[in-house]
């Protein structure tokens, strides 16, 4: 059906007759030699699940189409070494560098267009069901840019109040029905299949019968200007600051607070899991949303499709900060049979307007400043925590020796938490040395955030589309487990490249 179709073993074969017979000689050898990981990255990743995947999104009537792995495999190049990430540029490399479009599993001089391209990140992901320009040319105002700055380092708190707890009662209530399809399927099956698994037999995520897992956010900038293009003639007539509608070359991106550069950023956030014992900090799923959504309802959904994507692994952790301390999140994860590990919110930590109760008694019970019970006003379900009021005020049974401890009518009230409590009281004690050590590995979200960014430099891309920004970042996701097979490798890839010719570099 397709114009080639190799096997991963034709593959490797492609790259040794061409590489030799286009640099097999001591003028042109050194270009192999100083790119030999890179060959050895693309010689040992197996990308033929690729075709079988996206083969529905083919007519089987017509023209030849150019082989979906080839593609695949070209457009995992230009993310790791391309000029900016742009297509047009990448296919003139692909055209004048022979080197390139071999790797990639083209022949020099035959190479898809721009346009091809384009088309293949819409097999791989669509956000826009084909409706990409409508959605350009629709006009909508402008949003304007929050006013409020938070901290350096402070989370965005959740737009909705208890969104997170509604958004979990749907999953518990909905799991085991039909879920719909998402515009990302082929994606994230081709991540999974070419490289999460591959990375799982080789021993890199954990142990998978007992998986932890780390989840974090990452703000990132659009390429699109947040203003979008005028069509109306407010300037002409000397208004400069008119709320016109107007067309947007990224829709569906928003402001949303950049925690780690302490600013608003218009664009999207990416939430990802990643591998807590992988020592190379290796991603498991990744999604992107707006960047006003919340971690915590990120985390949420995220995890959903992550569980139902990945039957062959059985998640034992879930290591978060602080920005998912809710019970509807520990509730979830104990209906999975996840253990939590949370930071809790120190957000009103120890800021009591009075003096905290005295002590506490063997029952649970607090004793007030007078040395007397406070009295049970009941449970809060809602809050998973026990009431406590003023005896001297509930009672009026016996003369309290400091009755005016508040000055409110209603008397000092305080609350007190329940064993079951499973915020509080963990699998694993709190603050326990077990603790300490699994919250640690919560780095290794951090860690891959900043190799997304700055390594593999994700924002230079500067496009504009949800689709297209969620498969930069997976690439980005998939080079990295490439890399971790490299570095397992026992094989150097200088001295194993040299094998393939009979010149040595200069």
């Amino acid at each position: 059906m397709f114009k080639t179709e190799r096997s991963h073993k034709e593959f490797q074969n492609h790259l040794f007759f061409l590489l030799n017979a286009y640099y097999a000689n001591d003028h042109f050898f050194r270009t192999v030699f100083l790119n030999a990981s890179i060959i050895f990255k693309t010689f040992l990743t197996d990308l033929v699940p690729v075709r079988d995947i996206l083969l529905p999104t083919y007519h089987p009537r017509g023209e030849k189409p150019w082989d979906p792995v080839c593609l695949f495999r070209s457009y995992w190049l230009m993310c790791q070494y391309g000029d900016g990430g742009s297509i047009t540029r990448w296919v003139k490399r692909l055209k004048s560098e022979p080197f390139w479009a071999i790797i990639s599993g083209f022949y020099p001089g035959d190479v898809p267009g721009v346009g091809t391209f384009y088309d293949f990140e819409d097999r791989l992901c669509d956000f826009d069901s084909g409706k990409r320009v409508e959605r350009c040319t629709k006009m909508h105002k402008p949003l304007s840019k929050p006013k409020k700055k938070l901290k350096k380092n402070q989370k965005q708190p959740p737009k909705h109040q208890g969104v997170v707890q509604r958004l979990v009662d749907r999953i518990l209530r909905d799991e085991d029905k039909p879920q719909p399809e998402r515009a990302d399927k082929y994606l994230q099956q081709i991540f999974k299949e070419c490289f999460v698994l591959p990375s799982a037999e080789r021993g890199l995520l954990g142990d998978t019968a007992n998986l932890a897992v780390s989840g974090d956010g990452m703000v990132l900038a659009t390429g699109a200007s947040p203003m979008g293009t005028r069509d109306c003639d407010c300037r002409q007539n000397g208004i400069f600051n008119c709320s016109c509608p107007r067309r947007f070359s990224d829709p569906t991106a928003n402001w949303g607070w950049d925690s780690y550069r302490g600013r608003y950023v218009y664009g999207y956030s990416n939430y990802t899991f990643t591998a807590a014992d992988s020592p190379y900090d290796l991603p498991v799923y990744s999604v992107l949303n707006q960047a006003a959504r919340h971690d915590s309802v990120s985390h949420t959904t995220a995890l959903f499709g992550m569980i139902n994507l990945y039957p062959e692994f059985n998640f034992g952790k879930d290591i978060l900060d602080s920005a998912h301390d809710n019970y509807a999140t520990y509730d979830l994860l104990d209906h999975w049979d996840i253990e939590a590990f949370i930071d809790l919110n120190q957000t009103n930590k120890g800021n009591f307007k009075y003096d905290p109760p005295v002590a506490v008694n063997e029952d649970g019970v607090p004793i007030c400043k007078g040395g007397f019970l406070m009295a049970n006003w009941g449970l809060d379900k809602k809050l998973h925590r026990h009431k406590w009021r003023c005896p001297h005020v509930t009672r009026k049974s016996f003369n309290c020796p400091i009755f005016n401890c508040t000055d409110s009518d209603y008397g000092r009230t305080v609350h007190t938490k329940p064993e079951w409590d499973n915020r509080i009281f963990t699998t694993t004690p709190r603050g326990s040395h077990k603790w300490k050590n699994t919250m640690k590995k919560r780095t290794s979200s951090e860690r891959r955030n900043s190799r997304v960014k700055t390594d593999y430099e994700l924002e230079n891309d500067n496009v504009r589309s949800k689709s297209r920004w969620l498969i930069r970042i997976i690439m980005r996701d998939a080079a990295m487990h490439a890399n971790a097979w490299l570095k397992e490798s026992a094989i150097a890839p200088k001295n194993w490249i040299t094998t393939w010719f009979n010149y040595r570099a200069a």
